[in-house]
């Protein structure tokens, strides 16, 4: 019989146990769902701030003369024309169109680019780089295990950063990153970023510090409101400002085009892994699009679940929850284009019974202070 493999542990799982965490076994890694309930965790969110360990995602360093070209090879946004202490959301895609992974691609400018990729595709997206690096002076590092990250999100997120380090947060913009002392220990990447739809920042730190960082963070905190946050609130969270979920929104057979990432898609730029198939494509025009939904009743759409327009089965559910701030039952669905239409009259069946559905614009939330 084959041996299971073990569960990964991040360096913060002891602090999640005393916490009270309820742990599970997410993409390989004993994680944290909730501490208390994913509604206050949502909620606090939303108007205060929140903690959570993200380090199971996965972190590559590239360097060498040729790691902007070997980038611009791999991913569907644009690498060359980013400015140092830019980051981008890109895909990866396979041969076919397909997304192999959404991730975040940082600039060091001529110095190196940084990507961090979905804990459940970091090896995947490893051998992928191994396999397409051939041909391209690069060196990779994987520096996932010698380093935690963890996101510090809400409105009160720069409160807390504020007290803790020296950074500049008025001049940090979004989806920028710089090296900053915080708690003590130089050289912490703090980017401007996260999946939660609020202000916030993650930041890297070696992994022995980790635990310092977690409970000094949740003590500085204390003050305006800081509580840990799960796995479920980011996904609720994430759900409502419309980000998508790999495995989800995403997949090898989805391609971004289709899942509505038109925008991270450079076809403008030179040959990337995925592009001729991306081109055929938007020029043939796609099978399906993902569209965001407002269900009717109090019952949560499932992944799978198969959507109906006068009673025949035309698309599936990507996500659903129960929007915790806007109040409502959501989800996203793929469906033919033909019914992507804002107001359009859908159907979400639960057994023998459907519920309606109607065609919404993605996100379901947008921060009020979004500019």
């Amino acid at each position: 019989m084959a041996k299971e493999a073990a569960v990964k542990e991040t360096p913060l799982k002891a602090q999640h146990e005393k916490l009270g965490a309820r742990m599970v076994d997410f993409a390989g890694w004993y994680m944290p769902v909730s501490y208390s309930t994913i509604k206050e965790e949502h909620q606090r969110v939303r108007t205060k701030v929140g903690l959570f360990d993200v380090s199971h995602m996965g972190r590559y360093w590239i360097s060498g003369k040729d790691h902007i070209k070997f980038t611009d090879k791999v991913i569907t946004n644009s690498r060359a024309d980013m400015k140092p202490g830019q980051i981008r959301y890109s895909l990866i895609c396979n041969g076919l169109g397909g997304a192999l992974d959404d991730v975040l691609v940082y600039s060091g400018g001529d110095e190196f680019t940084f990507f961090v990729v979905n804990a459940g595709n970091r090896d995947k997206i490893w051998a992928w780089f191994e396999r397409e690096r051939k041909g391209f002076n690069v060196e990779i590092n994987d520096l996932s295990e010698k380093y935690a990250m963890i996101a510090l999100q809400g409105p009160k997120s720069k409160d807390v950063l504020s007290k803790i380090s020296d950074l500049d947060i008025k001049a940090l913009k979004y989806y920028r990153f710089t090296r900053a002392t915080v708690l003590g220990e130089t050289e912490v990447l703090v980017s401007r970023t996260g999946y939660t739809g609020e202000d916030g920042f993650e930041l890297i730190m070696t992994a022995r510090n980790a635990v310092k960082f977690w409970t000094d963070i949740l003590g500085v905190g204390q003050s305006v409101g800081i509580g840990p946050a799960g796995l479920g609130a980011r996904d609720t969270l994430r759900l409502e400002a419309g980000m998508p979920l790999y495995g989800h929104e995403l997949e090898e057979s989805i391609s971004p085009l289709e899942a509505g990432l038109d925008w991270a898609v450079r076809l403008d730029k030179a040959d990337f892994v995925g592009k001729a198939a991306l081109e055929d494509q938007k020029k043939h025009g796609l099978k399906q699009k993902l569209v965001g939904l407002n269900v009717g009743g109090k019952r949560i759409p499932r992944q799978g679940q198969e959507v109906f327009k006068d009673g025949k089965p035309v698309g599936k559910v990507a996500s659903g929850t129960q929007g915790l701030w806007v109040d409502s039952v959501i989800a996203t669905a793929f469906v033919p284009p033909s019914l992507c239409g804002i107001g359009t009259k859908l159907q979400v069946k639960f057994r023998e019974d459907a519920y309606d559905a109607i065609v919404v614009p993605l996100p379901f939330y947008t921060r009020p202070d979004k500019k």
